[in-house]
């Protein structure tokens, strides 16, 4: 009884969906800061009712994740420049932390498909496919964080991400090719087994992202 009282607490209500798509798609790049999101639009867009779609604005809107006012609705939190420092350094604590705990947890097939993540964003990177590379960076880094096996961890790396303005890789000049230098110091670091290694190459990849970013703002 208890086991199943377990299971039936841990099934995902349409809200949870519902959050998790729309996280997707933020982080994706393809719902934009700033864009605004019409509750009606998004529940024929993902086929649920209204009731799902109010609650999982009312759960992102409480992360940050989306902003509401009465002039503007509901849209995409957009990034403030003041916040960008806090985020990167909260960031490069709970990455390097998700990184040394999930390389004794990555399985041979995990390590094979991030050495093809990383051949495939050379690829796109020369065919200046951005969205591409926006989604195979996503799935390099959260490849990870799976593996660390702390969903709490995880989530919060998430609602960071969308606190970041993940598209700097081709806002910031030369920052894609710096990106795919930093990821191949990571897997070297997983290449052998070294946790500790592979870790302070994700909290050089996060710092590097943020001298970056602040140095392309200060000269604007």
């Amino acid at each position: 009884m208890v086991m199943r009282r377990k299971a039936e607490n841990t099934q995902k209500t349409k809200k949870d969906v519902l959050v998790e798509m729309l996280r997707t798609a933020i982080l994706s790049g393809e719902l934009q800061p700033g864009e605004r999101l019409i509750q009606e639009e998004l529940a024929e867009r993902f086929k649920v009712s209204p009731t799902p779609v109010r609650e999982a604005i009312q759960q992102l809107v409480a992360e940050g994740v989306l902003s509401h006012s009465p002039y503007k609705g509901v849209q995409v939190a957009e990034v403030q420049a003041e916040d960008v420092r806090q985020v990167y350094l909260i960031r490069g604590a709970l990455e390097q932390l998700a990184v040394r705990l999930a390389v004794p947890n990555l399985r041979i097939a995990d390590v094979k498909r991030m050495h093809v993540i990383q051949t495939e964003m050379q690829t796109q990177l020369a065919a200046n496919g951005r969205s591409e590379m926006l989604a195979l960076n996503r799935e390099f880094h959260m490849m990870m964080y799976e593996r660390a096996e702390m969903p709490i961890l995880k989530q919060m790396i998430m609602t960071l991400w969308m606190k970041s303005p993940w598209d700097s890789m081709f806002v910031v000049p030369h920052r894609a090719e710096m990106v795919l230098n930093e990821h191949q110091r990571i897997l070297d670091g997983i290449d052998q087994g070294d946790a500790e290694q592979a870790s302070a190459a994700m909290l050089h990849h996060i710092e590097s992202g943020l001298q970056a970013l602040v140095s392309y703002l200060d000269g604007k």
